[in-house]
């Protein structure tokens, strides 16, 4: 049986409203990107990241929109729930979790002038512990020093920590090869490199 005219235009316009319904994430934007920048900060592309937390997007020379849903937060290709942000007109809030490893975090809106405002950032999240030992040639603890804890598939993602007593310790790692290096205050320095998953490692300084 043939549809009428009527009811093939009320099938499209119900079509039309689920694809609307699916979010920002889902549409292609045709305005120009807005000169505005977006400034990220509670992660970092720098640093080992939790897989959880909240992370912050201010909008500096423009205005985010007042309704979270004209504001999409992706990890990957996931969107976060609106229920997930707090949107002000300077910075959105976004409380998230992502798997360890690496990520691409994305934050998609609208000015307040109807242009595209983007962020997309890589970031590196873990939820290991490793716990480094540091002694010297003759295996005693080494009082002091700062231990630097380097992504080896990636060094420029990095963390530092305090050396005390012999031991210090490096949070927010994913199963990947760490490269450790120690320095002393006297000159000493070790290096070694360890999984994150073994969760104990130790360097030797000379």
């Amino acid at each position: 049986m043939r549809l009428s005219l009527q009811a093939a235009m009320m099938q499209a316009a119900i079509a039309f409203m689920i694809v609307a319904s699916a979010g920002f994430a889902q549409e292609a934007p045709v305005q120009p990107p807005s000169q505005a920048e977006v400034i990220l900060s509670g992660v970092s592309p720098e640093r080992f990241n939790p897989t959880y937390g909240t992370a912050f997007f201010r909008a500096s020379g423009a205005y985010f929109p007042a309704d979270p849903r004209d504001v999409a937060v992706l990890i990957g290709d996931r969107q976060l729930p609106a229920g997930n942000l707090s949107v002000t007109r300077r910075i959105v809030a976004a409380n998230y979790v992502m798997p360890a490893g690496p990520n691409v975090m994305t934050l998609r809106a609208w000015d307040n002038s109807g242009q595209v405002l983007t962020r997309e950032t890589r970031l590196w999240a873990g939820n290991l512990t490793l716990e480094v030992a540091v002694v010297d040639g003759l295996g005693n603890p080494v009082g002091e020093g700062e231990l630097t804890a380097r992504l080896a598939a990636d060094p420029a993602v990095s963390a530092t920590a305090a050396v005390q007593e012999g031991r210090a310790e490096v949070v927010n790692l994913p199963d990947e090869d760490i490269l450790l290096e120690v320095s002393h205050p006297d000159g000493r320095r070790g290096t070694a490199t360890a999984r994150a998953s073994e969760r104990r490692a130790s360097v030797v300084l000379r």
